[in-house]
């Protein structure tokens, strides 16, 4: 019977021992395939928000459900699903009518409820203004919250302004994505939480007081 060297032996044990530890890294290898990226929470606005409304809000960016920023009159009242008034009323505490005709400012809402406030100008939807805690802004926000709050959800293009004639009062204004793109703006009072928050087109999402 013929013996190896003992030189023969330890040559075959070190590559025995080399294919073992190759074994593992040749198994991993596939894993590095199945990562993916996470997308951020409100792609719109291109920020890590935790909260997503497009899912069960109907304000976004383009507009208020059916509703869309630049659209027409006619296709405004069509696309928003119930029927829309202005925000006068008569001695009798009925709804004036709005003139759909009139190339000036002016707001309608919906018969049953006084958000969202949707304006009107060049017969044309330029905006939308929201006072109530039911609605979510693009984003997350709602009236409530504070600016810290406000700051967590829109960590980018938010700008933190005055009042007009508050001086306890603040602004934060969501910057665009793209140029030409609505613009949010919540109004915080004087004890630091948003009153209202509004969307819209330049110049009429800056309008302070109402249509002026």
């Amino acid at each position: 019977m013929k013996h190896l060297p003992i030189a023969g032996l330890l040559l075959l044990s070190l590559a025995a021992c080399n294919r073992t530890a190759d074994a593992p890294a040749e198994a991993s290898a596939p894993a590095k395939d199945t990562a993916t990226a996470t997308a951020p929470a409100d792609a719109d606005l291109a920020t890590t928000s935790p909260a997503d409304p497009r899912s069960d809000s109907p304000a976004r960016l383009e507009g208020f459900g059916g509703a869309r920023l630049g659209a027409p009159i006619a296709e405004v009242r069509s696309g928003f699903g119930t029927p829309l008034q202005g925000l006068g009323s008569d001695a009798a505490g009925k709804p004036l009518p709005a003139d759909d005709n009139n190339d000036g400012c002016y707001f309608l809402r919906p018969q049953d409820a006084e958000d969202p406030r949707l304006m009107i100008e060049g017969r044309k939807l330029v905006r939308y203004d929201v006072r109530s805690t039911g609605i979510v802004a693009p984003g997350g926000g709602k009236v409530g919250m504070t600016l810290g709050e406000l700051q967590l959800l829109y960590p980018e293009r938010a700008d933190v302004g005055p009042d007009k004639y508050d001086e306890k009062a603040q602004h934060l204004r969501v910057r665009p994505a793209q140029e030409g793109a609505a613009i949010i703006d919540f109004a915080l009072g004087a004890d630091g939480k948003v009153g209202s928050w509004r969307v819209g087109q330049t110049p009429q999402v800056d309008y302070v007081e109402g249509c002026g």
